[in-house]
C-alpha cells in the first residue's frame, strides 16, 4: 500500500494549459470510444462511460486542431477473438462512435476516423498513412480514450519508442481524467488504471491530471 501512494504521488499534481501549446502542431487522439466500450456489448463497462464528459470537453477545447478518432472494428473471424469475447463486429452499432463525439466539433478537414483490428492502433493501415503525412506537422499528441492498461498503453508506448528511435523531439500526453480501463474479476480497475498510467509516465509519456 505504501509502494501504491508513492506512485499516486508521482504522479498527480501535473496540468498543461491548452494554450501553451501550438495548436497548429497538436493533435489529439481519441482511443476506442465506442458503443461497445463505453454502452453495450461484452467489453462495455461504466468506467469508461463516466471519462465520457472529460473527453467532449477537451474535444471541444480543441476544436479546429488535428484529430484522429481510432475505431476498434472487427470481422467475424477476427484473431483477437482469441483473447477476448467478439466485440465491436465492422458494421455494427458496437463498432459505432459514440453520440457524444459524433459532433461538429470532431469534424473538420484534418479530422480521421480510423478503424483498427488490434489492440494497438499504431499498428494500423490507416494510422501509418496518417503519421507519413504529419510526422513533420506534428509535435504534440494528447492521447485519451480507452481502455489505459491495454488499447492507450500499447499506442503510447509504441509511439514513443517509435519516436525514440528515429531520435524525434515529440510530446505525447495523456490527461489521467480522459483515460479509463473497466473492472472484472482480478482485474481491479482502480488499480490496473494506475499501474497503467505509471508505465507510461516510466516510458516517457507526459501523464497529467487534466488539460485546462
Amino acid at each position: 500500500m505504501e509502494a501504491i501512494k508513492k506512485v499516486e504521488e508521482e504522479l498527480k499534481g501535473k496540468v498543461i494549459e491548452l494554450s501553451s501549446l501550438d495548436k497548429d502542431r497538436t493533435a489529439l487522439f481519441v482511443v476506442d470510444m465506442v458503443n461497445g466500450f463505453v454502452y453495450s456489448g461484452a467489453l462495455s463497462s461504466p468506467r469508461i462511460a463516466a471519462i465520457v464528459s472529460n473527453i467532449v470537453e477537451l474535444n471541444k477545447k480543441m476544436l479546429g486542431s488535428k484529430k484522429v478518432f481510432f475505431l476498434d472494428s472487427h470481422e467475424e473471424n477476427s484473431e483477437e477473438f482469441c483473447s477476448f469475447p467478439p466485440h465491436c463486429i465492422k458494421g455494427e452499432e458496437e463498432a459505432e462512435l459514440i453520440a457524444e463525439l459524433k459532433t461538429k466539433e470532431s469534424e473538420g478537414q484534418e479530422t480521421y476516423y480510423i478503424e483498427k483490428n488490434s489492440t494497438n492502433g499504431f499498428h494500423s493501415e490507416g494510422f501509418k498513412k496518417w503519421l507519413e503525412k504529419y510526422e513533420d506537422k506534428v509535435d504534440n499528441y494528447i492521447v485519451t480514450g480507452c481502455v489505459t492498461d491495454i488499447c492507450v498503453l500499447q499506442f503510447t508506448l509504441t509511439l514513443k519508442s517509435y519516436f525514440n528511435e528515429k531520435n524525434l523531439a515529440k510530446r505525447i500526453i495523456v490527461p489521467a481524467n480522459t483515460v479509463e480501463t473497466y473492472d472484472g474479476g482480478a482485474h481491479d480497475g482502480d488499480l490496473v488504471n494506475l499501474f497503467a498510467l505509471y508505465n507510461m509516465y516510466v516510458g516517457g509519456i507526459e501523464v497529467v491530471d487534466k488539460i485546462k
